[in-house]
């Protein structure tokens, strides 16, 4: 039975099919014209029979979901967070505050080395979670993206404008103010994989994973980690076996 499973989250709504086979390519759409009605039905949806999603990306997005899932006559269920799940438990006071694309891919880290491991999650926003060698979630931050740190240069400064950002992993100085605020912002997240590592080290972690649609940009800077880009929908798999 093929399993339809969907990551919405704010910037891209990423799917793929589970079978008995296997999972097909990862597909993507901008979770932007979702919310603006300016996306048809992927074709490969009707092939489901059932569905899973991990949403952070709204009421309007979350609500076409729901249409276009029941007038295909597949069942869908949105996951949640939990406090305790498949030998993972959750730092949060209260787990719904959590965004659930966090839980999700802890869970599906956590499955996959069942040890220390640090999860940073690179989208909008960068997410890090740390789990200790016996599951327990040790808490996490939540700090700007690239997207994020460059859009607070262009709201709050008048000075600091720029035609276009060079594609680059430096973190050398700048020579101009495009490559300075790219190469700033490849300074400051640079950093905080270092201070991830040496917390990591701290809290006797052996695995950091980074995941998320800027992942492969995050990990050019210091080459911290190894890339697992799809584990939030990794993570659904378990969610559907409990």
């Amino acid at each position: 039975m093929r399993q339809l499973e969907i990551d919405a989250g704010n910037t891209f709504l990423k799917w793929r099919l589970r079978s008995q086979g296997g999972v097909s390519e990862v597909r993507r759409l901008a979770t932007a014209e979702v919310r603006e009605g300016r996306v048809e039905v992927p074709h490969d949806w009707r092939l489901a029979r059932q569905a899973m999603v991990a949403s952070v990306a709204g009421g309007v997005v979350n609500d076409w979901l729901k249409a276009v899932l029941t007038d295909l006559s597949i069942p869908v269920d949105f996951v949640q967070v939990s406090a305790q799940l498949c030998g993972l438990t959750n730092a949060y006071e209260n787990p719904q505050q959590m965004g659930v694309d966090r839980w999700v891919a802890m869970l599906a880290a956590w499955q996959q080395v069942r040890q220390g491991v640090c999860i940073v999650d690179a989208g909008s926003a960068i997410t890090v979670d740390f789990v200790n060698a016996k599951g327990v979630h040790l808490g996490g931050y939540i700090v700007p993206g690239q997207r994020l740190l460059h859009s607070s240069l262009l709201g709050a400064t008048q000075g600091v404008r720029w035609a276009e950002l060079p594609d680059s992993c430096s973190v050398r100085p700048g020579d101009s103010t495009a490559a300075c605020v790219r190469n700033g912002g490849n300074y400051l997240l640079s950093a905080l994989l270092q201070r991830v590592q040496a917390d990591c080290e701290e809290y006797a972690i052996g695995h950091i994973f980074l995941t998320g649609g800027d992942a492969a940009e995050l990990h050019c800077h210091t080459h911290v980690g190894q890339l697992q880009k799809t584990l939030v929908l990794d993570g659904l798999q378990w969610l559907r076996r409990e």
